[in-house]
């Protein structure tokens, strides 16, 4: 569950790139007056407009051409590499990530992106975490770099090892961003999980005033207050996950809780 939310944020990136406005296509080229450059870019952003559609095909054409317009652009690996895995080509993706690290050893979203993808074998769990790292350590004046998004990824691929170090990922996100929802969200699960209930109580609630209502957050507050004895708390987030999310996963793991309790 904590890999598969993980793998998550790196799409989200990945797709929400901007590059100077949108583009709209009718005939399929960019258009042959561009120079290099500029085609590529354009390029990526077509790649990332298909990418967004589902069209995985079409933007795996239009990044491959990004990167034969200019072999240097970061992005057009970086985005490519997401593409690849989306197909299930893990050696490509994993080709394509590492290539946007060796052109920008120094950029936080391409590290994040090789290393979200690599926490999700525990064959590269180490690795992953070796790479966090290094985002986290570029300066945040050097370039756009999101310490709080990227100490929730270092805590979320933490958690499934260690979760003293997902905590301290987790508490530092906060330290650069106090209402950060997803290190909110994480902290509850991951003080649950060291039976620290109050805490995961305090996390939730605090998660609960910055961001709108999701599955995770009622079925982790069910739990919370089930471990803590307040059966009408949680019959209050059981009764909400039934009325808002009927056909949710985690409405499935409350039923399951329920029978087993019954």
């Amino acid at each position: 569950m904590t890999r598969s939310r993980l793998m998550s944020v790196v799409s989200c990136i990945a797709v929400s790139i901007v590059l100077g406005g949108c583009v709209t296509e009718t005939t399929g080229r960019v258009q042959s007056e561009e120079q290099p450059g500029e085609a590529s870019d354009l390029n990526v952003q077509l790649g990332v407009g298909y990418l967004r559609q589902g069209d995985l095909q079409s933007a795996q054409e239009k990044l491959e051409k990004a990167i034969e317009l200019n072999p240097d652009n970061v992005t057009a690996h970086r985005v490519l590499g997401l593409v690849y895995e989306r197909l299930g080509d893990l050696d490509g993706a994993d080709r394509y990530y590492r290539r946007a690290v060796s052109l920008a050893p120094r950029d936080p979203e391409a590290l994040n992106s090789l290393a979200v993808f690599l926490c999700r074998s525990d064959a590269t769990h180490k690795e992953a975490l070796k790479v966090f790292d290094r985002a986290i350590d570029v300066p945040q004046s050097t370039q756009l770099s999101n310490k709080a998004m990227l100490n929730t990824n270092a805590g979320l691929c933490a958690e499934s090892k260690d979760l003293a170090l997902a905590e301290e990922y987790l508490r530092q996100a906060l330290a650069y961003d106090n209402q950060y929802p997803a290190a909110l969200l994480e902290l509850g699960d991951v003080s649950f999980q060291r039976q620290n209930y109050l805490q995961a109580r305090a996390f939730l609630q605090r998660y609960g005033t910055v961001a709108p209502v999701s599955p995770s957050f009622l079925w982790l507050s069910y739990q919370v207050e089930m471990a803590l004895g307040d059966a009408r708390a949680a019959d209050k987030f059981a009764r909400e996950m039934r009325n808002k999310f009927p056909e949710s996963v985690e409405m499935r793991l409350l039923l399951e809780s329920e029978r087993n309790a019954g």
